[in-house]
């Protein structure tokens, strides 16, 4: 199997999913709800956008250096994520501004307006994992693909590696953790040494004993 880029992906669609059920429910009368919703939007918007510039930077730039322009449409979706997050946040200012009389109205128009952010962006993480991928992975070996992370894993923290994988690893599979952890060993087996005893805690009682066999770390069983 080749390496794959985007694994990241199934967390980014499960936070799509988990606001979309919260905006959902909510009851835009009570200001305590709308202000979850809002929250939990700008919170949402945070990783997107530093998830979108990691993609330009990195995946984007292996491939223009190579002549290819297959990103070239993933980009111009990043610049319409910019004007949907502004859609949104203007039905949110809608919500406040409104008598309380229209204000599920006005609730009921915002979980369209996102329902259909997600729609987007749902097919722009598929275009991204079907046909860049595969124009990545043909341009350049797994030795070099593995090496897109070097620069990011060389400046996080260890305390920064364990909060990204308590994230992403309850929206993954144990061939997903595995593939982050072997990178961030490969690539830092220092602090990976330094967090491996709080990495045990985000995985299940087979994985850590998987895991423990194939980095030579010891593991107490339970």
């Amino acid at each position: 199997m080749r390496h794959l880029l985007y694994r990241e992906h199934k967390y980014v669609s499960a936070a799509f999913n988990n606001l979309e059920r919260v905006i959902a429910k909510a009851d835009f009368r009570e200001e305590e709800d709308l202000s979850k919703v809002t929250q939990n939007f700008e919170e949402l918007v945070g990783m997107l956008m530093g998830h979108a510039a990691h993609e330009d930077n990195s995946f984007h730039t292996l491939l223009a250096q190579k002549g290819s322009s297959v990103h070239a449409g993933a980009e111009e979706d990043h610049i319409f994520l910019d004007k949907q997050i502004l859609k949104i946040r203007e039905c949110i200012e809608k919500i406040k501004a409104a008598a309380d009389g229209e204000k599920v109205q006005k609730g009921y128009d915002l979980y369209l307006t996102y329902r259909k952010f997600v729609a987007d962006n749902l097919i722009h993480l598929h275009e991204e994992e079907t046909q860049i991928l595969p124009e990545l992975q043909r341009l350049y070996t797994d030795q070099e693909l593995q090496q897109i992370e070097a620069k990011t894993y060389q400046a996080m923290t260890p305390d920064q590696m364990l909060h990204m994988m308590q994230v992403l690893f309850p929206e993954m599979n144990p061939s997903d953790k595995e593939a982050f952890l072997t990178d961030i060993h490969h690539l830092q087996p220092k602090k990976f040494e330094a967090i491996w005893k709080q990495i045990e805690t985000t995985l299940s009682q087979k994985e850590q004993e998987m895991f423990s066999e194939k980095f030579g770390q010891t593991h107490q069983k339970v």
